[in-house]
């Protein structure tokens, strides 16, 4: 039986996926470790790997995590890379992103004032409900600065030319924050917004399942 090993978005933890209630027991949520300065993505990857000790293990990675997911799996030959409201390209990601990324903006807006604009996250990560708000609040402000930054600059700048093939995705078609592109075998989540794994969690549970029966023997 594979171990999943459950990597979440840009900043936050394993708070993101507690309401998914699969059937595996085997579940390892990996935690974001401190990056160092300008570190490229992929060797911050293998650094984060040594978290994950399990031959050919399944990666679930939420957002920015799914991104480090694709990285991991470059190397780790994982039997399943499962992305849930990420991408598989950095083609796909908005011009506006590409052109904050050639600008680097990043490294010129204050995080901080980033932090205080939390109020309009809800709207931008489709959080609904008061739990889903304030758990998103808590998940911003708690946010390393320094992490932030570099987390950033590292999905703008990603470099994912072609479509990562041995990816299953799930997108919601309602994310505002990365808008889901026309992947072939894409799993759809109607109405669902960048934080699904919180607001369609019975669903999202359901399609995890489903891709993960083969894994279970």
């Amino acid at each position: 039986m594979s171990t999943v090993y459950f990597i979440s978005g840009l900043g936050a933890d394993e708070r993101m996926f507690q309401f998914l209630h699969i059937k595996c027991r085997n579940k390892v949520y990996v935690r974001w470790i401190q990056p160092y300065d300008d570190e490229p993505l992929h060797d911050y990857a293998v650094r984060l790997a040594e978290q994950i000790t399990e031959p050919n293990p399944v990666l679930v990675g939420m957002s920015f995590g799914g991104v480090v997911a694709i990285e991991l799996a470059k190397f780790l030959n994982p039997r399943k890379t499962i992305l849930i409201s990420s991408i598989a390209s950095s083609k796909i990601l908005p011009w506006y992103y590409r052109l904050m990324g050639f600008l680097r903006l990043h490294r010129i807006i204050p995080v901080p004032w980033l932090k205080r604009f939390h109020f309009i996250g809800p709207l931008l990560f489709g959080a609904s409900t008061k739990a889903e708000k304030v758990l998103l609040k808590q998940v911003i402000l708690e946010t390393d600065p320094h992490f932030l930054r570099w987390a950033i600059g590292q999905l703008l700048n990603w470099h994912q030319p072609d479509h990562y093939e041995n990816a299953v995705m799930i997108h919601g078609t309602a994310d505002r924050i990365l808008p889901m592109g026309t992947y072939p075998g894409i799993i759809k989540v109607k109405r669902a917004g960048h934080l699904m794994v919180l607001s369609h969690a019975s669903e999202i549970s359901a399609i995890l399942d489903k891709i993960l029966e083969d894994c279970q023997t």
